[in-house]
């Protein structure tokens, strides 16, 4: 069995290389792995494990089956652990009348506490072979492949331009085919933050014709601003309405304007209100939008991608449905889990 399977793979490795080396020089990465052909190598992939699981389990079909299932329940619990522990400990640290809502969290904790000891003990008296934890392996890849096939063939992605002022998101989405898909939730956007190194520079624009002309560099030494024989204080500079940066106008022939000129952003988010319903009655609440940290509702995925300055700034944001992405987390974890477990139980079967 394990001579068939490491054959298997080398196959697969080789097919890999081939169709990369064959296909990047035209294609591209991103063509060659949207190609047919690595759809078709990812079936392969599916089959083999498929195969492999029922192989390995040799019999041991409902052990497998019951096994995984507690073992989905134990990983449950570990995310109920994760997210509302962290929620509890948020509402106790604001005090007041969050203080219930960190009550009911904890209690949701707990109760993802019992769900890690039981399933997890169901889980490893269940699986009590080496085999069958390999087999959960292989039926765990095919779980990934199978989320992300889902994914590929059933995702849709919608960007969006949405100003920080309140403004909520269409009840709808127009998708790229030209089809209307409802959200079933508005996402406004209340304000949005920016943050800066502090190395901040400054530039002073003579005004020529009312418009401003080519700047100079200003160095700044201290508190102080110093161009030439020339030198102001950095408290001089103001913000005024309307105006995106602080600034200080100089008389003169012609004036000029001596701009802060912001520095490297550090990093931006988003402070938005979310309307929505749960079991049909109306739920408001507020969430922090920010890169790489998606907001999900109603099997929707709201990723925030960029923006442009302006009063207000409009934020540029990806909405992405992925009806595969639980099947292909869990198939991750699964991995990561029945991997590590059937290393340990063979470590124990050789030793006894």
């Amino acid at each position: 069995m394990s001579s068939v399977l490491k054959v298997a793979q080398m196959v697969l490795g080789g097919l890999c290389v081939l169709l990369l080396a064959g296909g990047f020089p035209l294609a591209g990465a991103e063509g060659v792995y949207r190609s047919g052909a690595m759809l078709l190598l990812g079936g392969l992939v599916l089959l083999l494990s498929l195969w492999g699981t029922f192989r390995l389990a040799s019999g041991r079909y409902g052990q497998l089956l019951f096994g995984l299932l507690f073992l989905f329940f134990a990983c449950t619990g570990v995310l109920m652990v994760g997210e509302y522990g962290s929620k509890a400990v948020e509402y106790a640290m604001q005090g007041g009348a969050m203080w219930a809502g960190a009550v009911g969290m904890g209690c949701t904790a707990l109760v993802g506490v019992v769900f890690l000891a039981v399933f997890g003990y169901l889980c490893k008296r269940v699986m009590n072979h080496s085999r069958l934890w390999l087999a959960g392996l292989h039926a765990a890849i095919a779980l990934l492949v199978l989320g992300v096939y889902t994914d590929a063939a059933e995702q849709v992605r919608v960007s969006m331009a949405l100003p920080a002022d309140g403004r909520p998101l269409p009840a709808e989405v127009n998708t790229p085919s030209g089809e209307k898909l409802p959200l079933g939730f508005r996402l406004q956007v209340d304000e949005f933050t920016v943050r800066y190194y502090d190395d901040a520079r400054y530039a002073l624009y003579p005004i020529i014709q009312g418009r401003p002309g080519s700047p100079q560099a200003v160095e700044r030494r201290g508190e102080s601003l110093h161009l030439g024989a020339e030198s102001w204080d950095v408290a001089s500079l103001q913000q005024a309405p309307g105006m995106p940066r602080p600034f200080r106008l100089l008389p003169g022939n012609p004036p000029r304007v001596l701009v802060e000129e912001p520095g490297t952003v550090r990093d931006y988010c988003a402070s938005c209100t979310l309307h929505t319903d749960y079991k049909g009655r109306p739920e408001t609440r507020r969430e922090i939008l920010r890169v790489n940290e998606p907001i999900q509702c109603k099997g929707w995925l709201v990723y925030l991608n960029s923006y442009r300055a302006g009063n207000p700034a409009v934020v540029q944001l990806e909405l992405r449905r992925a009806p595969g992405r639980v099947m292909a987390l869990s198939g991750i974890v699964g991995i990561m889990v029945c991997t590590a477990v059937w290393c340990w139980s063979r470590k124990e079967e050789t030793a006894a």
